[in-house]
């Protein structure tokens, strides 16, 4: 599959203060959709992805955290 960009990141809001990240060049019934999560803590958004499995990252706004699942 060609490398994720930034058009291809569909968040699905979860809760008041959590998204999940979904590749949106899959149906969104594809369990294999799911890439990452997004929570938001006061003044920072976590990002945990599925696709790279590491530590939880932190970002200052929801737009740089979901870019970070770009691979482009």
């Amino acid at each position: 599959m060609p490398p994720l960009t930034v058009d291809d990141i569909r968040l699905d809001l979860i809760s008041g203060s959590e998204w999940r990240v979904c590749d949106r060049r899959m149906p969104p019934t594809d369990s294999r959709s799911v890439i990452g999560f997004i929570e938001r803590h006061e003044f920072e958004y976590e990002v945990i992805s599925v696709l790279t499995p590491g530590p939880v990252r932190s970002f200052g706004s929801l737009s740089t955290a979901t870019l970070s699942f770009a691979t482009v």
